[in-house]
């Protein structure tokens, strides 16, 4: 491989030859920037590794020492006194250059400055076969022979970086030395005169090897270096992407908590008016409209109880409780609670299980199992779905099979994505949010459950979850049905309610005094303590909401009422908030927490559960 051209170097011989270097060295500046990055590390590398050092001194003083006596005195004088002045000049020239560390843009210059040093050098030494030549002494003759050939050698393997520096050193020396013993006739200085060129032959030889060696290996460290930069650009690209893809989540998060909450406050008024309104004695056509209200209110719920599983699952507040289920038995019970809907629809709703238990979480093998349902038969015009166990080892396979417009190949990957809607349930009515799925997901995920789905357009879906067979003669823990709350069972019981929102509290004052509770309301802490000061007892239940007015909590009213009476007063906790910080929040509380908007069942059912019987 050739040197790689220095800027201002060999070109175009001609009248406007330096203005033909400079336009080489800007062509290669601007076309081929790995070579002007080679070429100054190349010049570099010459300034740490050829300097003369005091080694080269002491050689010039060894070799003036052993032609004391035998050279002309003069001559050894003035060759001792130049080769010791150009080596301290080399000496200074590489202090000065490690001392400034010249930009690339300078590196032309030092070059050049280089280049003429090491010139100088071996006219020196060449000058030796002239200055310190003994004519009648063929043993000194071939010792300033070994001097000069060692010194080439050396020069030739410190200037490898630089195969134009190997040139204008060796040349001149051993060129020299050899018209000397080209200027002798006897035999013997031809013969030596010869051996001299192919000394320098091999030189050149090896010097040219050894520079492609330290090319190559230099286009490697900059090939590496622009690989790793390279990396280094991606990776921070992928870094600003995912921080940029965080940003944008923690956003939507945050939009959709400040949403929900927004949202729930109303819907849970209107969730308890429409309670106290069904309790009314109307007309049919009455009834048959709070029947709408009720179920236009449930759709509602069911969007916004979705946002709050994501948001639980965000928050990493699901917690996986494991235990036997009699599959059979347990699937029953909620295809039975989609029979109607099907039939509505004109759908059949078929069940295919064998005997056998296995190993999950009620709740949530629940919830994906409803989830999938309810899609297929939402989504499912005419036909009907199957809900079918296929046993497989140590593993069943739960399969939900419809006869619904199916999912194109494109979009089978897309579909447990977050807010991903087809078409067709875009167009849909109560389409929902594109949740539904996203959370199957996510919580057979949880549950180590895998997931799969077959589908082909115009024919319909499967999807299947694989869940693990529970070992032999394990006990099935059955679910307890909640004991049924009597009317009145409330009657005389004191509630101190704290809520913000009057339509909220006008509607739960309303709702807990129609079952016998008579109800205190407070819509701030700092009235608390005044409420129970009114009351002249303490309360039996605590209702709050959790966030209230000047940054204070239910939390803080819970622990007020507590702390006044001197023991555990029952509470429940009722909230609108869905952010996953909240959430973790809330979860560490301890207290019975209910989401905004709350079925007045469920509410029932957890205050009986809370107060002593």
């Amino acid at each position: 491989m050739s040197d790689v051209p220095a800027p201002g170097g060999s070109g175009k011989s001609g009248g406007s030859a330096p203005v033909e270097h400079l336009r080489d060295w800007h062509r290669a500046a601007s076309a081929r920037p790995k070579q002007r990055d080679i070429f100054g590390a190349q010049v570099r590398m010459i300034y740490q590794t050829a300097n003369p050092g005091v080694m080269h001194i002491l050689l010039i003083l060894v070799v003036g020492a052993a032609f004391w006596g035998v050279a002309e005195t003069t001559n050894l004088a003035i060759w001792v006194g130049a080769s010791l002045a150009a080596s301290v000049a080399r000496m200074l020239l590489v202090r000065r250059f490690n001392r400034i560390d010249p930009p690339d843009s300078e590196l032309v210059i030092w070059d050049r400055i280089y280049l003429v040093a090491v010139f100088i050098t071996g006219i020196l030494w060449g000058a030796s076969g002239f200055l310190l030549y003994p004519e009648d002494d063929i043993t000194y003759q071939v010792v300033l022979a070994f001097c000069v050939g060692g010194i080439s050698a050396s020069a030739t393997a410190s200037l490898s970086p630089r195969l134009v520096a190997i040139r204008v050193a060796v040349a001149p020396a051993l060129g020299l030395l050899t018209l000397r013993f080209l200027m002798d006739s006897a035999e013997s200085h031809l013969a030596m005169a010869i051996l001299l060129i192919l000394y320098f032959l091999v030189l050149m030889n090896i010097g040219r090897s050894m520079h492609q060696q330290v090319v190559e290996a230099l286009s490697l460290r900059f090939e590496n270096k622009d690989l790793v930069d390279s990396l280094e650009q991606t990776v921070g690209e992928l870094d600003e992407a995912r921080r940029e893809a965080e940003q944008s989540n923690q956003a939507k998060t945050r939009f959709l908590a400040s949403a929900s909450h927004d949202l729930r406050q109303p819907v849970h008024a209107l969730r308890l008016f429409a309670a106290a309104l069904g309790r009314e004695h109307r007309s049919d056509a009455e009834v048959d409209l709070v029947g709408k209200i009720d179920r236009s209110l449930d759709v509602i719920s069911e969007l916004l109880d979705s946002l709050l599983d994501v948001s639980k699952l965000d928050a990493g507040i699901v917690e996986v409780r494991r235990a036997p289920i009699d599959l059979k038995s347990y699937l029953s019970q909620i295809a039975n609670e989609f029979e109607g809907e099907a039939e509505e629809k004109g759908l059949s709703l078929r069940l295919s299980a064998p005997e056998v238990t296995i190993i999950s979480d009620r709740f949530l093998l629940g919830q994906i199992v409803r989830n999938l349902l309810a899609n297929a038969i939402r989504y499912t015009a005419e036909g009907g779905v199957l809900l079918a166990v296929r046993r497989r080892g140590d593993m069943v396979r739960l399969e939900v099979w419809d006869t619904g417009p199916g999912i194109s190949e494109e979009h089978v990957s897309e579909i447990f994505q977050e807010f991903f809607q087809l078409k067709s349930a875009a167009s849909d009515r109560q389409g929902g949010l594109g949740l539904g799925l996203s959370i199957v997901k996510r919580t057979s995920d949880l549950l180590e459950h895998d997931i799969a789905v077959c589908s082909r357009v115009g024919q319909g879906s499967r999807f299947s979850l694989e869940v693990p067979v529970a070992a032999a003669r394990t006990a099935v823990a059955g679910e307890i049905a909640p004991a049924p709350v009597p009317d009145g069972d409330f009657a005389g019981l004191h509630v101190l309610l704290a809520e913000d929102d009057p339509h909220s509290a006008e509607a739960m004052q309303g709702l807990l005094g129609s079952w016998g509770f008579r109800c205190t309301h407070v819509t701030r802490w700092e009235d608390v303590s005044l409420a129970l000061d009114a009351m002249g007892q303490m309360p039996d239940l605590i209702v709050t909401d959790y966030r209230l007015p000047d940054d204070r909590t239910g939390r803080d009213v819970i622990a007020t009422v507590r702390g006044a009476a001197g023991r555990d007063v029952p509470a429940v906790i009722i909230t609108g908030d869905t952010g996953p910080e909240r959430l973790r929040e809330l979860s560490g509380t301890g207290q019975q927490l209910l989401h905004k908007p709350v079925q007045p069942a469920r509410l029932r059912a957890v205050l009986r559960h809370v107060l002593p019987r």
